[in-house]
This record gives C-alpha cells, structure tokens and sequence, in this order.
C-alpha cells in the first residue's frame, strides 16, 4: 500500500508542480498545492487466502514545494490526512478508519522520503488494533530501500494477519 500511495501522491504532486513551474521557474518561495487523490475502485493491499483486503482510500494533501535559486525542485513537505476504508473482496465486510502525517521529501543529491505519523491505523470493537502503520519511515527514492524505521509498519513487512482476521466473515 506504501508504493501505492507513493506513486499515486508524487504523480499527483509532480503534474502541480509541472502546471505551476511553467509560471515560477525562479521561484525563492514555496509554493502551495492542495488536492484530494481517490482511487477509480479499491486498491488490492493484501490477499487473506479466501478473500483480498481492498483499499478505498481518500487522500486530502496539502504540499509546500520548495525550489533552489535556479528554479529546480529541491524539497517538498507535506501533510495528508483521510480515510481507509478496507474491505473483504469476498463478502464485502468493511471497516474505516482515520490517518493523519507529515511527508518530507529531499530531491537532493541523495532523495529520500520521510513520512512520520498515522499512515494506517485500524482498531476493530472487540479485537482492538488489527493494523498498526505509525511511527517514523524513510526510505530511498530511487531504490525504495527502508533507510530508517521506528513504530510498527505491518503494512510495509506485510503483516496483514490481524487484519485478514477481521475482515473473515464470521463462522
């Protein structure tokens, strides 16, 4: 889900920044970007055996772009917040939750990604936290390599037990 919402948060944020460098190819201060990035149909995030756990997401940002004296994007910060809504691909069984970070992206010499906050969170009535991707994570922008990880991220390894358990249909 990680790459996904990369892909889908940088395209959207690089098509802005195209759109307004044209305008501000010497820009000295930042430039604003708000948008709302929301998929065309839930994004498969994981496969439970029986069923996939889809992700239909809403994605709120606003990104301060920052450029060098010769106009070049060097720096981004950003914050999101939004919803999940995850659901059995089989059922249709959902639940919905709430995240909230702060991105910083370095498109210096050595690019990199920092995203520190709620970047998926999931607590189910009875069962408590069944998914648990807070914290801080950095990662390299051209090998997609974690550099740097604090807090749980079970999206990112790929622990989707307790949320493939939620989602089951009940027996």
């Amino acid at each position: 889900m990680r790459r996904i919402l990369l892909l889908i948060t940088v395209a959207a944020m690089m098509a802005a920044m195209l759109a307004t460098m044209a305008d501000s190819a010497a820009a000295t201060k930042p430039l604003v970007e708000e948008g709302t990035i929301t998929p065309d149909e839930p994004v498969v995030i994981g496969d439970c055996g029986d069923f996939q756990v889809l992700d239909d997401f809403v994605l709120n940002f606003s990104a301060k772009l920052f450029f060098n004296e010769n106009g070049e994007l060097v720096r981004v910060v950003e914050q999101i917040r939004g919803t999940d809504t995850f659901i059995n691909s089989e059922t249709g069984k959902e639940f919905t939750s709430r995240f909230q970070n702060t991105e910083h992206i370095d498109l210096t010499e050595e690019p990199e990604r920092a995203v520190t906050g709620v970047q998926g969170l999931l607590t189910v009535p009875g069962s408590g936290a069944v998914l648990l991707n807070v914290g801080r994570i950095v990662t390299n922008l051209e090998t997609d390599e974690v550099t740097f990880q604090a807090g749980p991220h079970q999206l990112v390894e790929g622990d989707l037990a307790g949320l493939c358990e939620a989602l089951a249909p009940l027996e």
